[in-house]
């Protein structure tokens, strides 16, 4: 895989999961959602969730060091806002936005996005 690529997939990750937790929000205000909660909470149904599916790191390769680690906090991510969808689904606005406000679901959001960010710089530097 080239390094653009990688770097590519990454960036565009980060991007689109900081855009897609501001959209989340926006749903809990209207109470309507894109999606259901149940793809939501799939972790391979975005398009850097497809990719992370596709990869087969190998042990070796010090790039891909992180890989287990953003792989376990991409689909930790997914099945927390999953949860806050269906509350959303089942008409709990409050109980949804308990959900998106609470603390460790802004540091899980925040430690995904910065574990990212560390993962780009090991392409950058390793490979």
């Amino acid at each position: 895989m080239l390094k653009n690529e990688q770097d590519t997939q990454v960036r565009d990750a980060i991007c689109a999961h900081a855009v897609w937790t501001r959209k989340l929000s926006e749903c809990i205000d209207s109470g309507q959602l894109e999606k259901t909660s149940h793809d939501i909470s799939c972790d391979d149904q975005c398009a850097f969730g497809k990719w992370l599916a596709g990869l087969s790191p190998a042990t070796h390769d010090p790039a891909m060091k992180k890989f287990t680690t953003i792989k376990t906090m991409h689909t930790r991510f997914h099945a927390e806002a999953g949860k806050i969808a269906a509350h959303v689904e089942n008409g709990d606005r409050a109980a949804a936005r308990q959900g998106y406000e609470a603390p460790h679901f802004k540091r899980m959001t925040n430690s995904l996005i910065i574990n990212l960010n560390d993962w780009r710089e090991d392409f950058r530097r390793f490979t």
